[in-house]
């Protein structure tokens, strides 16, 4: 991973401060077979226990509400298989009214969970499009029948007039041609693309993909940097026939955000495009996705102690990172 010069490190340096996003993983079951699938850097392990209970979950993102999360993400797996996701979700809105709440989905779900997840309280829909076209979508698992609903639920997020983003994963020059018809159909919807580069190849990143959406697309008509109140900023680009782009070109190894990152083994390469806690299929508060040592079995603490214990657990482990 490039260093960057002292002048940009200054401008882009993110003050220590409270986290307040936290990606929180619900399932583990995805008819989805991503080889880059790493569910916040802690993948499903055979014989794993149980995560928490529904009423378990909820009491947790009542406490990280209390604690000053106010944007979270639902992820898996595959967040919308889980039926009870509604009455989570509407919970937590009645724990937290101004919060941003949004899904991390491939899309294929049952009739009526895009609709009743909306209803109970989400604000916003990201669609992980492993495979764009139906022979790219196929190789991860996908059938006839799913790449349809998939579809299908992209327009639906549309016509909902709901705030959309599109992840892409772009991970060997194989998926070329996928991503330019991903970007073709993207160009003049109400939408973004976030173009990821995979992070397990450490000659991959940022640069390399804008280089690719230059060869694809030619140059951009405008580049705006977003500010995120909650995460890092990122870079958006926009071209005349409307495509819009997001590149998560800011990175924890660069700006360092915990304590725990001085002196980190990990953060020469490390290309974490995301400022935030993670709550781990089995209960876990986790701070880095290459730190498993930074991390709090919350849930433990929430059953052998009570919600108030686990909030002052929760509380200690972020002023210590």
């Amino acid at each position: 991973m490039r260093i960057m010069p002292a002048r940009h490190a200054a401008r882009l340096f993110l003050t220590r401060r409270r986290p307040t996003y936290l990606r929180a993983v619900i399932t583990t079951a995805c008819p989805m077979r991503c080889s880059y699938c790493h569910m916040e850097g802690d993948p499903e392990k055979a014989g794993h226990r149980g995560g928490p209970a529904p009423a378990e979950l909820d009491a947790l993102l009542r406490i990280a509400a209390r604690q000053g999360i106010a944007k979270f993400k639902f992820l898996g797996g595959e967040p919308l298989i889980r039926a009870d996701l509604p009455r989570r979700i509407a919970a937590l809105r009645a724990a937290a009214p101004a919060a941003d709440l949004s899904v991390i989905t491939a899309g294929v779900t049952r009739p009526g969970m895009l609709e009743q997840t909306l209803a109970a309280g989400l604000d916003r829909i990201n669609v992980s499009v492993h495979g764009f076209d139906l022979d790219a979508f196929a190789r991860r698992g996908g059938t006839l029948r799913s790449w349809h609903a998939r579809n299908t639920f992209l327009q639906r997020v549309i016509d909902a007039g709901r705030p959309l983003k599109v992840n892409f994963v772009y991970a060997n020059p194989a998926e070329r041609a996928d991503l330019a018809g991903l970007l073709d159909w993207a160009a003049g919807r109400p939408l973004a693309v976030n173009v990821l580069d995979d992070l397990t190849d450490d000659a991959a990143g940022p640069r390399h993909i804008l280089d690719l959406l230059h060869e694809l697309r030619g140059p951009e008509m405008a580049r705006r940097l977003e500010p995120d109140p909650h995460s890092l900023p990122t870079t958006h680009l926009f071209w005349a026939d409307g495509l819009r782009v997001e590149l998560k070109d800011r990175h924890l190894g660069e700006l360092g955000p915990w304590s725990a990152c001085d002196g980190c083994p990990a953060r020469a390469r490390c290309r974490e495009g995301i400022f935030a806690l993670r709550l781990t299929h089995d209960g876990r508060l986790q701070a880095c996705m290459d730190r498993p040592d930074l991390s709090l079995d919350i849930v433990d603490v929430l059953r052998a102690h009570g919600e108030a214990a686990a909030e002052r657990a929760w509380r200690h482990f972020v002023e210590t990172l």
